[in-house]
């Protein structure tokens, strides 16, 4: 299989780094290379369908958005999704995409088939996403790994203020690691813990008593993302804390 993936920033990267170390012939560019049996599309969304209307008719042709639609990549009647499902960082030379889902849409059974040995070729595990319920594994992804990122940086900051900013692995991932594994073992229905969980009226007024002196836009996120919380937790405990988490609290 001749492979061309256009689009040589971090997820066109990694995807050509996946396929040279399966063997691949793979040609990473900002256009079609000549004689591709495949060519995977690695731009920003908004130019994926100029770029398809670009590359000439024959090769199979993919992409790697989770959001665009499967008609963007007309006029190819035999068209493709490859999501993977994970985070990529720029500038790094490991395989990341290594035993990540890649969300599998087609426009017919046998690009399937070929999208899901081009998956498994590269490293990931292919599961098959209908176009009509496209884009919300890519949602669901966004809330996994970017949305989780303010709660983080904001207890690294408030570890920081408190001079203990050098420990943060020590302190921080055992409680993610454990909340993530119970979070993941029961699903939608994992109860949630803490002084919002408990209806502790005092301790979240306590909290944001001195987050609002540290960091306003900290004490925001708290705020937000306590309220977040609130309909996971049962009625009388998020009655009990509503108070606090108001504009006048």
């Amino acid at each position: 299989m001749k492979l061309t993936v256009i689009g040589p920033g971090r997820a066109g990267t990694a995807i050509h780094q996946h396929a040279c170390h399966a063997g691949l012939a793979s040609t990473l560019a900002r256009t079609v290379a000549a004689d591709s049996d495949v060519i995977l599309i690695a731009v920003p969304d908004p130019v994926v369908a100029e770029v398809a209307q670009a590359i000439p008719l024959g090769p199979l042709v993919g992409m790697l958005s989770g959001s665009v639609p499967l008609s963007s990549l007309a006029p190819h009647p035999r068209a493709f999704v490859l999501h993977p499902m994970q985070t990529i960082q720029a500038d790094r030379t490991d395989l990341q995409l290594t035993n990540c889902v890649a969300g599998i849409t087609a426009t017919d059974a046998a690009t399937a088939v070929t999208a899901n040995e081009l998956a498994l070729r590269l490293g990931m595990n292919p599961v098959p996403v209908a176009e009509d319920v496209r884009p919300l594994p890519h949602i669901a992804s966004i809330f996994a790994s970017n949305l989780i990122l303010p709660a983080l940086v904001s207890a690294m900051q408030v570890l920081a203020a408190a001079g203990i900013d050098a420990q943060r692995e020590a302190i921080l991932a055992p409680l993610v690691r454990r909340a993530l594994d119970n979070a993941l073992k029961d699903g939608v229905t994992a109860p949630a813990t803490g002084p919002v969980a408990r209806g502790d009226l005092a301790t979240v007024r306590q909290h944001r008593r001195r987050l609002s002196l540290l960091n306003p836009q900290i004490d925001r996120a708290y705020v937000l993302l306590s309220t977040a919380l609130l309909p996971l937790v049962s009625n009388d405990a998020a009655a009990s804390v509503a108070p606090a988490l108001g504009p006048e609290a």
